[in-house]
């Protein structure tokens, strides 16, 4: 796992540890809303790294076929 996939996810649960202890729950709910953003921005970055990984594999495909 990359560092800039590692950390989204470390701010994700760091945001929903919090809110779990707050008794806040307007400030609770926007934790937890900052959390998946963050967690939303990791499978993001993580299937943006998959497709860049499948056009690299394709290309030294077609590369070796030439």
């Amino acid at each position: 796992m990359n560092i800039e996939k590692r950390a989204l996810l470390d701010h994700a649960e760091r945001c929903r540890r919090v809110a779990n202890d707050l008794a806040h729950n307007e400030a609770a709910r926007r934790l937890r809303a900052m959390a998946a953003d963050f967690e939303d921005r990791a499978l993001r970055l993580e299937h943006q790294e998959d497709q860049l990984r499948q056009h690299l594999m394709q290309r030294r495909a077609h590369a070796g076929r030439t």
